[in-house]
């Protein structure tokens, strides 16, 4: 073989080593963690000064630790922002969207708790006094605190980046000197499990208009009605699967199945937890539409907690079936759903079923005290007397077809 043709060979095998190199690494490279995602099991964590770590964080509190990390990311924050929103959120709230008992109104909207510091409200216990001009809705909206915090750090400009991250946060909060250091290991563990989020697996908003970081929490939406202990109790069990994804077939009581939930495994999986295991419904809409326990209501006296069940024209069978989660602050009712494969549990207006008939169903238990597995504990914040500071997806969904 002569040397030009051995030199060519020698560069065909190259070649294709490389490329052959390169889909072993394109193949083995793990895609950046999505909004979709499942939340990831809360590790040993670094429980800080104040005893509370990563692994004493429910469902719920991750939801907003990582809304908070998520909006940061989309708004091109540092690390040390960043940080510093979260360790003022784990001081100021534990991470909860907190209504409160001297703001009447912000018990109207759905929440994590209920404290009476003050009149302060939201995650960030933001004083009505102060910021209300906005209204209670936006106010108990945990996307829009996220957002002012943001803002506020955005106006210190240069200085901020003089400060800590608990500096920062006292500066922003204005609350007891050095009360953001004491969470502040457990913020960096918090900000170190989501910081590869990919903004682009995110909800995208206009130019000029808050980042919306993962979507809804789960709290903050208007409650129409008077919601009993058992309907809020039914919206709690599914709120804490928003951003699940939908299977088919999938969920069951214990929780989702396969990866996930379709719309009725969802509804079966709320209601059986919200009575205590004494509702357990079967795993079809039209089946759960016509259950024993079930309680004909008429569309106008709906209230949250309850289910609706749709059927398409011509049909006699529902087809699909939601958890009406309330009004929001227009007025529109907001459906609480698995929607269809390639989506995720989420909350959208009822109107994008307008054309189809829509059977509303209560299962409310006698006393309604039943509807409550885990009481939602009363809780104290760590606002001082300073001034403190859902923006959801509404679009519309498809038409659903038939779901078991």
């Amino acid at each position: 073989m002569s040397t030009s043709s051995s030199a060519t060979l020698g560069a065909a095998v190259a070649t294709v080593l490389g490329v052959l190199l390169l889909l072993v690494f394109l193949g083995s490279a793990e895609p950046a963690p999505s909004c979709a995602a499942a939340l990831p099991s809360a590790g040993s964590g670094d429980a800080g000064e104040t005893g509370q770590g990563v692994q004493g964080l429910s469902d719920v509190q991750l939801r907003l630790a990582r809304d908070g990390v998520a909006i940061g990311l989309q708004r091109g924050m540092s690390e040390k922002v960043i940080v510093a929103e979260l360790a003022a959120q784990a001081t100021e709230s534990s991470f909860r969207n907190l209504a409160n008992s001297t703001v009447p109104e912000s018990l109207r909207y759905a929440n994590d708790g209920v404290a009476d510091d003050h009149d302060s409200v939201g995650p960030h216990q933001m004083r009505v006094s102060v910021w209300g001009d906005v209204g209670i809705g936006t106010l108990m909206n945990p996307t829009y605190q996220i957002n002012w915090f943001y803002d506020q750090a955005e106006k210190l400009g240069a200085a901020a980046e003089q400060m800590s991250a608990p500096e920062l946060a006292q500066a922003i909060e204005r609350s007891e000197p050095a009360a953001y250091r004491q969470h502040l290991a457990l913020a960096q563990d918090l900000y170190a499990m989501f910081a590869d989020l990919d903004p682009a697996s995110m909800p995208r908003t206009p130019a000029g208009t808050p980042a919306a970081g993962c979507g809804p929490s789960g709290s903050g939406a208007p409650l129409s009605g008077e919601a009993t202990v058992f309907g809020q109790a039914v919206i709690d069990r599914a709120s804490r699967w928003i951003g699940t994804p939908y299977v088919w077939g999938g969920g069951d009581v214990h929780g989702p199945t396969s990866g996930g939930f379709d719309c009725s495994g969802l509804t079966l999986y709320a209601i059986y937890h919200a009575s205590g295991g004494q509702i357990r419904l079967p795993h079809y809409t039209q089946a759960q539409q016509d259950h024993p326990t079930a309680q004909v209501v008429p569309f106008a006296d709906r209230a949250p907690g309850d289910l609706i069940f749709f059927t398409a024209p011509g049909d006699t069978d529902s087809h699909h079936v939601g958890i009406y989660y309330g009004r929001d602050e227009n007025g529109h009712d907001l459906l609480l759903h698995a929607p269809q494969t390639g989506q995720t549990v989420t909350i959208a207006p009822l109107s994008g079923w307008d054309g189809e008939r829509m059977d509303v169903r209560r299962y409310e238990l006698s006393p309604p005290s039943l509807g409550m597995e885990e009481d939602t504990p009363r809780l104290s914040s760590a606002s001082s007397d300073q001034p403190k500071s859902l923006a959801v997806n509404l679009s519309g969904p498809a038409h659903f077809r038939r779901s078991i």
